[in-house]
């Protein structure tokens, strides 16, 4: 932990932090739309289905991943704010079904606010996350800024035939999640000094969790997958099964929350991603709950689908027969909280998700 005299707090330093710092991603794809960009042919996966990395043909049997993210503090502490930077920059790698290898260092400091000497803590926190996932700092590069950011640019590798992508999900799979919903709306708690110290310690255990359940999945049929970040479970699904030509149903009552998540939520501590993921997926968003469903899941508590996650879990599609098979290997890989959270459906032309309520 970063000791100073002046206690400073990374997440009052930003009007945002972490993945829900990021910008609108409906009005982002609008604004992106038409943009004339030349494709090499080596590039097997791109930004076309809106996927967690790019694949690019090594022609020797594997794919390079590529990725990067980078965002402001989300916690207060350098240490820990630099661990979660460094799990959320290498979980895209991991939802490529791949393992990282490099990461280049992104950070915006600025010097004439802060004292240097936070930059040491947060690089430590990160390389505790890299070195665990045994990948290596290469470089990278550092501007003067008013606004504190930290993320890396990642590379890594897959097996041609295992690699994973958000477009291969197919009707009657089952849907695991691997992580507990709630990081948006705890560190919103936590920068108004709301949140208590349990749930504050449960959510960076989350966020500083790394996604790597490659090798216990290995005997699994992962068909589909993708990280959940700064759009929501709501956004990332509908991405994953328009991708995939088909439409996901998802069962509120399945959905593991973080502890804390509930009451923040309650009590209204939002980011401004609550607002735009719900927009961005309202049109895509089919809501089959009945009427005492609907007097047990509030409006107030539906938001947890558009909770901006920041080093979410992974959302997979398997095939049902290998779902309990598969959460056995992820419950023993330490994701206690994974589970089953709805089904691929053929694709419905009104909707890419259904929303129910066992």
């Amino acid at each position: 932990m970063f000791n100073s005299d002046t206690n400073i707090r990374l997440t009052q330093t930003v009007k945002k932090g972490g993945c829900a710092a990021k910008l609108p991603a409906g009005e982002l794809r609008e604004v992106l739309k038409g943009l004339s960009i030349f494709r090499r042919e080596e590039l097997a996966v791109g930004h076309e289905t809106m996927d967690d990395a790019c694949l690019w043909d090594l022609h020797d049997g594997r794919y390079l991943i590529q990725t990067l993210d980078f965002f402001t503090p989300i916690v207060d502490d350098p240490f820990d704010f630099g661990a979660i930077a460094a799990a959320n920059s290498i979980s895209d790698v991991y939802a490529m079904g791949g393992k990282p290898a490099t990461a280049m260092t992104i950070l915006a400091f600025p010097g004439s606010e802060l004292s240097l000497d936070l930059i040491r803590p947060m690089m430590d926190g990160a390389l505790s996350i890299l070195s665990k996932a045994k990948t290596t700092l290469a470089g990278g590069h550092t501007i003067d800024d008013e606004t504190l950011k930290l993320g890396f640019s990642v590379s890594g590798f897959v097996e041609k035939s295992k690699a994973w992508t958000n477009a291969g999900a197919k009707p009657g799979d089952v849907l695991i999640l691997t992580k507990g919903l709630g990081t948006g709306t705890i560190t919103a708690a936590l920068k108004k000094n709301e949140a208590q110290n349990d749930w504050i310690r449960s959510a960076i255990k989350s966020m500083t969790t790394i996604n790597d359940i490659i090798d216990p999945l290995q005997s699994i049929d992962v068909h589909s997958a993708t990280d959940i970040t700064g759009f929501g479970l709501a956004g990332h699904a509908m991405q994953m099964a328009t991708a995939s030509g088909c439409s996901f149903v998802l069962d509120l009552s399945s959905l593991p929350w973080l502890s804390g998540a509930s009451e923040c939520l309650k009590n209204g501590f939002l980011t401004r991603a609550h607002t735009t993921n719900a927009k961005y997926t309202q049109e895509k968003i089919n809501w089959s709950l009945d009427k005492s469903q609907q007097e047990f899941w509030p409006e107030w508590k539906t938001k947890i689908l558009f909770d901006p996650q920041t080093s979410g879990g992974l959302l997979l599609s398997i095939p049902e027969s290998q779902s309990e098979k598969a959460l056995d290997h992820i419950h023993n890989a330490g994701f206690l909280e994974a589970s089953v959270i709805g089904k691929a459906v053929p694709k419905k032309e009104a909707f890419a998700l259904d929303i129910t309520a066992s």
